[in-house]
């Protein structure tokens, strides 16, 4: 691994050193929420530059479950304030020690408390579920399409939701609440189930078991409660909206878990959005008179021939397939 880390931050690359230096700064005790900013703002500008913070972070978790504890960090190079013009060199010599230091006392220095470096990435592919576990033992299924990204501090646990479903099992720790941070609000919980589903313009909250309180979006102290939910309510949370809280009929996890769709009296277009969802045969209603039929049942999402099929004969909607293969469904004559 020491070789690895030395082949990556000495390589002459500018970019390495940037994100060399930013990986350094980020693990210091001083950075600041502005620091985070910045730095995400040079992530998010150019995608060499999350390929290669990205490539120190796999290396660096490649130490496995010893890290710099508190004795190791008094044996590295002392770092100073951030100077941008020195900041790479220093940040290079700052992981080169670190990683030389951690591989020579691996076998007597166990990290206590082992966290995630800062926005660990977990996503999933278009079809594709997974099941994740986080360092503190929250467990996190992805649904078809999810994209997420974790930062736990020494208070807190933050994780972001960009994209898609997840649904949470959340290992209790009353002195650091998790927060599920979306662009409309936040989800914090101490140790509960639940499942975040971003939409447009809008995210979803169903909680199937604990308690969680609905934030306002907001790290910066401006946020502020919007409500709770207890076991088989969920809610709909929009900027500036209030939330309207409805009962639902709670499993012990939700059905695409196991590759189940749900619907319980919704509109015909939320089935067709869901199913299109997972990158199988695409489905299209052909007017809002059909897309506006309420549908109930239990279908398998990786088969919307058998979800058509029951469409046919169930509420007799007309399905014929476009040059390009999809299903267009239109209501009875």
């Amino acid at each position: 691994m020491k070789e690895n880390m030395l082949e990556v931050i000495e390589g002459g690359d500018p970019i390495r050193a940037q994100a060399a230096a930013w990986f350094a700064h980020l693990r210091a005790d001083d950075v600041s929420e502005g620091d985070r900013l910045r730095w995400r703002a040079w992530l998010d500008s150019d995608p060499r530059h999350r390929d290669a913070y990205e490539r120190f972070e796999r290396l660096w978790s490649a130490l496995g479950d010893f890290a710099p504890s508190a004795e190791i960090t008094r044996r590295l190079p002392q770092r100073r304030a951030y100077p941008r013009s020195r900041a790479p060199a220093r940040a290079l010599r700052w992981l080169a020690g670190g990683a030389a230091v951690a591989l020579a006392v691996v076998a007597g220095w166990k990290l206590l408390a082992p966290v995630p470096a800062p926005d660990v990435l977990y996503a999933s592919a278009v079809g594709e579920r997974r099941s994740v576990a986080l360092a503190d033992g929250t467990r996190v299924d992805l649904d078809t399409d999810t994209r997420l990204r974790v930062r736990y501090t020494e208070r807190e646990r933050w994780i972001t939701l960009d994209r898609g479903r997840a649904f949470f099992r959340v290992a209790r720790d009353p002195a650091r609440p998790l927060h599920v941070d979306t662009p409309e609000g936040s989800v914090r919980a101490i140790g509960t189930q639940f499942e975040v589903y971003r939409r447009p313009r809008a995210t979803d909250v169903a909680l199937f078991e604990g308690k969680v309180q609905l934030q306002s979006s907001g790290r910066d102290g401006a946020a502020r409660v919007l409500g709770t939910l207890a076991p088989g309510q969920r809610t709909q949370v929009r900027t500036g909206a209030p939330l309207r809280v409805e009962a639902f009929n709670a499993a012990d996890a939700p059905g695409w878990i196991s590759g189940r769709l749900v619907f319980e009296d919704q509109p015909l277009a939320i089935a067709i959005e869901e199913f299109n969802r997972y990158g199988g045969r695409r489905l299209r209603a052909t007017d809002a008179e059909v897309g506006a039929l309420r549908v109930s049942g239990v279908f398998r999402s990786d088969d919307p021939s058998g979800f058509v099929e029951a469409l046919r004969s169930v509420y007799g909607v007309s399905v014929r397939t476009d040059d390009a293969g999809a299903f267009e469904l239109t209501a009875a004559p």
